[in-house]
């Protein structure tokens, strides 16, 4: 009767311990089930967080500054000669051709001004050691007339041509002679400015090679004519050996 006692204890406290923990355990689901409804219900669900991929870093292009453009001086009044610095230019030049010498235009002290050029305001001389070979004096036409804009801070050019590289002579005709290849001298000046100096090469021309193409002045017609173009120059021969028409011996 003891022994029994003690088990229906023990039997009961086991009971109570299971039913205690399923109670436990079924409080516990429903809650979670009821908390995960609610936020369901609520639009704020739990989600699951996906790794996030860096985005990619622009790539940055380096935009070129334009450089600013100077400003250039508006000219004021007439330039003085003698305030004008001419220095002449030849290139490419070739002996019996046109020979362009260009002289560039810069102001000593005024910053712009105006300038008109012509025969009796810039004076150009070619010579060759002590040989005058030509001059703007003898040749005024080859100084244009014209009105230029002459500033400090820039050049200004001003193109004359030395007409078939030819000497100019007195009346500046075309019937002087041709100057010479070889290496010269151009000076260059405005009235009342300081001259400036150029050597420069008188070029010899390059030949022009001219290339024919022979032309035949026949075609063979390529076909044949039928006909010997030799003659026999001899008799024709019998089986005996000698020419036909001759006796081999006489009968007697």
């Amino acid at each position: 009767m003891y022994w029994f006692r003690r088990l229906l204890v023990l039997g009961t406290a086991l009971a109570l311990v299971f039913g205690i923990g399923r109670l436990l355990v079924g409080g516990s689901d429903a809650s979670s089930g009821e908390d995960t409804a609610a936020q369901v219900a609520a639009g704020t669900a739990p989600t699951s967080t996906a790794p996030t991929t860096p985005a990619a870093t622009p790539t940055k292009h380096r935009t070129r500054t334009p450089k600013p453009t100077p400003t250039l001086a508006a000219p004021e009044g007439d330039c003085d000669g003698s305030d004008i610095a001419v220095t002449p230019k030849v290139t490419n030049a070739v002996a019996g051709r046109d020979v362009l010498v260009v002289l560039q235009l810069r102001t000593l002290e005024s910053e712009a001004c105006t300038w008109r050029t012509g025969a009796d305001a810039v004076t150009v001389n070619i010579t060759s050691g002590k040989d005058a070979i030509w001059s703007s004096r003898q040749c005024p036409r080859a100084i244009p007339v014209r009105d230029v804009v002459v500033r400090k801070a820039v050049t200004t050019n001003l193109g004359i041509m030395w007409r078939e590289a030819k000497r100019s002579g007195e009346e500046c005709t075309k019937l002087t002679d041709w100057a010479m290849p070889g290496w010269y001298h151009v000076t260059a000046a405005a009235l009342g400015g300081e001259p400036s100096d150029l050597q420069f090469e008188l070029k010899r021309p390059t030949a022009t090679t001219v290339t024919q193409t022979a032309t035949p002045t026949q075609s063979p017609s390529g076909k044949p004519t039928g006909k010997p173009t030799g003659k026999p120059t001899g008799r024709p021969v019998t089986s005996s050996g000698s020419p036909s028409g001759s006796a081999t011996g006489s009968a007697h």
